[in-house]
């Protein structure tokens, strides 16, 4: 059991993802959903993070604040995309991949859902990003004293993906066009980034752009030699392992334009973030107050094991229990699997 990630089973369903930075977004993107829904006949994902559904804010409810655009340069089939019956696997298969996802990126092209937010003159430095770490990119601009004009100023190109799969790829030429180098920013595995790669891989070497995301220039899975003899492999930037957070993207942005551009402002602000970064990290105090069950919980009886037995923990508010030796329960397995650690110790067990 691990930290999940659904947009990469959104994609291997051949889901549309939408991904809202914000609440407003997730009645924005909503009304998007279903309207691309039904113009292209798809499934559309839509990417629901922790940070952002347990929270709140003032929204816009206007009915007309979102006017829903239909492409023009998509030609429906005579016979629709939307399901029908008789409707035979492999005719479903075929009329998905030649059409549905087609209709469904001429509807985020028509309805610009990817779009550029901060563009320069000369921009050298692209950042696409999306969802939530959008903000954080923000964030980071705010804790690194980058306004809109500054950005501007040191050749900062920000593009926001609405829709991270497909990703539409006119809007990422038009985006990339000019750029020295791209810097994908995205919480956990690369979604965005492979897709980046692929756009323009076949792009002119002119103009085709270096793009960096989760590893630096080095590559991800690149096996390099030392003069010791010893190998090494490429360099993470923006881990996926764990969170992603504003620091850790100021960071990596200022390190990024410390080649052609820098300011003792913004070195000012980043050994700022460093010292409180290291400060957080630190433990104030020498013991732990270890989350317990809610009071009434049936959980605080039921997890209590007979003499010389012991017990597994599952997943949700249970697992708390393994943090308790004394009611002597260890491991744990994804929800719905709680009984298959017993298969394998049973024929070990009187």
């Amino acid at each position: 059991t691990l930290p999940h990630q659904t947009d990469h089973f959104f994609k291997s369903m051949m889901m549309p993802v939408l991904a809202p930075a914000g609440v407003q977004e997730y009645i924005d993107f909503g009304v998007h959903g279903y309207a691309m829904s039904r113009y292209s006949g798809c499934w559309v994902a839509f990417k629901a993070l922790a940070d952002t559904v347990e929270t709140s804010a003032s929204v816009d409810v206007d009915p007309d604040r979102v006017q829903v655009v239909i492409p023009e340069d998509f030609a429906i089939p005579a016979d629709g995309l939307n399901i029908r019956w008789p409707d035979p696997p492999l005719v479903q298969e075929k009329r998905l991949l030649n059409q549905k996802l087609y209709a469904a990126l001429a509807y985020a092209r028509a309805n610009r859902l990817n779009r550029v937010i901060i563009d320069a003159p000369d921009a050298r430095l692209g950042i696409i990003t999306s969802g939530k770490s959008y903000l954080d990119v923000r964030q980071a601009f705010d804790d690194l004293g980058i306004d809109e004009a500054l950005a501007a100023e040191i050749g900062i190109r920000l593009y926001k993906v609405g829709m991270v799969w497909p990703l539409e790829a006119d809007g990422v030429r038009l985006f990339a066009a000019g750029l020295e180098e791209i810097l994908v920013i995205e919480e956990k595995r690369q979604l965005l980034e492979y897709q980046l790669k692929e756009e323009l891989y076949n792009w002119r070497e002119d103009v085709r752009p270096r793009v960096i995301g989760k590893f630096d220039e080095k590559g991800e899975w690149a096996h390099i030699g030392r003069s010791d003899g010893t190998v090494d492999h490429g360099d993470w930037l923006l881990p996926a392992a764990g969170e992603l957070t504003p620091a850790m993207i100021a960071r990596v942005i200022a390190g990024r334009i410390e080649r052609f551009f820098t300011s003792d402002r913004i070195q000012a602000r980043l050994a700022f973030l460093q010292a409180k970064e290291k400060s957080l990290s630190e433990r104030l105090f020498s013991i732990d107050r270890v989350p317990t069950f809610c009071s009434g919980c049936p959980h605080n009886t039921s997890t209590h094991v007979p003499e010389g037995s012991r017990a597994l923990a599952g997943i949700g508010c249970h697992y708390m229990v393994t943090w308790m030796p004394e009611r002597r329960t260890g491991t744990f397995t994804q929800m719905g699997g709680e009984g298959v650690p017993w298969v394998g110790q049973a024929p070990f067990t009187s």
